[in-house]
């Protein structure tokens, strides 16, 4: 009876079990377990300060935990629990470390370091959660020749005996081959530059088909027919296509040879020369133009350019009511009659006339009420419980599989998904995300032809897109054929002083993107609250929005 009234008065009818494959609840494996639960339930949450108070209970540590940290959080104490930049993510360093392994991490620090002071040795453990190799780097850089060191040398201490830990073990081994990598990296410069001079007192350096300089052959990079450039051009080239202009995005590199060559750079030639991330958003680009062409509906992280197949598309076609081509030869002889009538008699003319309009209306009256009246609104009907059925099949929460986002995400709002994630949890947070949209939009541009996005940080009126769409930044009209014959070539004695020979556009004149901006976030703020009659007593301050910055104090006046 004692043990049935406190599993139901204290723990609320839960009893809590040990995580599946541990004998003790205090193990440090049992204690791993919990952490990761405890990381999965708030994300945000400092690992350090989990692991603290998941080691500082004996007993029932899931539910210990849990009600101190969400009373922390909710009545705000010292601003509530501490956060991390790195959610959801958990370094192997980061976990509830044995006895065993802090036993031989320190004894063989103890060897590493025989003149460091054993508390400073210690303190450092203590601040790196006794992780070998964090802890080896902080002391090697606390660590420094001087006389003193020299002195205490001479009364080193006797060694350790190290103890056999597989984990520690396994860490000596990764730093071991991280200095093997940094020595590596090392010998390599050396050997680049022993290979330069070689080739420089031999006088056979080979000059680079772009910028005509000099290098050694082990510098240039070559297309598929044999030409050879340096690593810097063909790097500027790619950086310049992808980010700049981005006319090579989802492009093959064609050799730049001033002669003219039908020759590629090949994947592995790019993979060599170009710099790893230039490398890698290359390899985007190309996936992301490939599954432009596919045409298959995706989901997509809005963190990264990560997407899956949309395994749930319904595929739901209509089509719209139309005359057979049968019946429309049949009509354009049934109402020749009545056009040849007007050529004999005035007055028939007039009543032929209405005749074949009545016809007219009659056959095609069916096919506008079909359209109007049944397919329209049943598609769009249909269409909405489609995308229904899609977020109850699909759910709500997207996990991005890229390993360098890992970030888990709302398809609803496409912000970042947390535990007791609400969608525009917060009137303000709606009213926010409102204006700051109709801020954005009111000084970006968006190309017609692709539907890319963008602003002007510098130079011309004349907007070149990745797709090739040329266009005015100021009228917004296609530049394709009429190029800078747009805009004005008068000369005028005041820069921006407006032309009084023609109504051209100004080359280089913008308009005032601090004032656009401010009217849009007025504007959009009043609307809102126009529809969202519930959000009026919200007060959003200019530093509340993430949006164009305006020189003055308060968006709204």
């Amino acid at each position: 009876m004692r043990i049935t009234e406190k599993i139901f008065n204290f723990n609320k009818g839960h009893y809590p079990k040990i995580p599946e494959g541990c004998k003790n609840a205090n193990s440090t494996k049992a204690k791993n377990e919990y952490l990761l639960k405890l990381n999965e339930l708030f994300p945000e949450c400092d690992v350090g300060f989990l692991r603290e108070k998941l080691c500082s209970v004996d007993q029932n540590h899931l539910q210990q935990v849990i009600d101190r940290l969400l009373s922390m959080d909710k009545s705000g104490d010292k601003g509530g629990y501490p956060r991390r930049v790195n959610q959801f993510i958990i370094e192997p360093w980061e976990l509830v470390r044995s006895q065993s392994y802090r036993k031989a991490v320190r004894y063989r620090l103890y060897n590493d370091f025989p003149e460091t002071w054993r508390s400073t040795i210690k303190a450092i453990l203590a601040e790196n959660n006794f992780d070998y190799r964090k802890s080896f780097e902080k002391l090697k850089d606390l660590t420094t020749n001087n006389w003193w060191n020299s002195i205490f040398s001479i009364f080193r201490r006797k060694l350790y005996k190290e103890m056999e830990n597989p984990e520690l073990l396994e860490e000596i081994q990764k730093l071991q081959y991280v200095k093997l990598e940094e020595q590596s990296k090392a010998d390599h410069e050396i050997a680049k530059q022993v290979n330069f001079s070689e080739y420089t007192n031999n006088d056979q350096l080979i000059t680079c088909g772009c910028c005509y300089g000099i290098f050694p052959f082990e510098d240039l990079t070559c297309c598929s027919e044999g030409h050879l450039f340096c690593k810097d051009c063909i790097n500027h080239l790619v950086q310049e296509g992808l980010f700049g202009q981005g006319s090579l995005r989802g492009k093959q590199i064609n050799c730049i040879e001033q002669a003219g060559c039908d020759g590629y750079f090949t994947d592995d030639q790019l993979k060599s020369t170009l710099l790893p991330d230039v490398f890698k958003n290359y390899l985007d680009s190309l996936v992301e133009h490939s599954l432009k062409q596919s045409n298959l509906s995706l989901v997509q992280c809005p963190f990264c350019n990560y997407c899956e197949v949309d395994d749930n598309d319904l595929f739901l076609t209509f089509k719209q009511f139309r005359i057979p081509k049968s019946s429309k030869s049949f009509i354009l002889l049934a109402s020749l009659p009545v056009a040849i009538l007007p050529l004999f008699t005035s007055f028939e003319s007039i009543f032929s006339i209405f005749t074949a309009l009545n016809v007219v209306i009659i056959l095609i009256l069916p096919q506008i009420v079909w359209n109007v009246m049944g397919v329209y609104p049943l598609k769009a009907w249909v269409s909405e419980l489609d995308n229904i059925v899609k977020r109850r099949r699909r759910g709500n929460v997207f996990k991005c599989q890229n390993p360098e986002c890992r970030k888990t995400s709302c398809l609803l709002c496409s912000r970042e998904s947390k535990p007791f994630h609400k969608c525009y949890e917060r009137e303000q947070d709606s009213l926010r995300l409102f204006v700051e949209k109709a801020m954005a939009d009111a000084v970006k541009r968006t190309c017609p032809k692709c539907h890319i996005s963008f602003t002007k940080a510098d130079g011309c009126n004349k907007m070149t897109c990745r797709c090739g769409y040329v266009m005015c930044y100021l009228c917004r009209k296609d530049l394709r054929q009429e190029s800078y014959a747009h805009f004005c070539d008068h000369f005028r004695p005041i820069p921006g002083q407006k032309c009084k020979k023609c109504n051209k556009c100004d080359l280089y004149k913008t308009e005032d993107e601090e004032k656009v901006i401010k009217e849009a976030a007025t504007k959009a703020r009043n609307e809102f609250l126009k529809s969202h009659p519930e959000a009026r007593g919200v007060n959003l301050l200019e530093n509340n929005v993430i949006g164009p910055v305006t020189n003055e104090g308060m968006l709204y006046s």
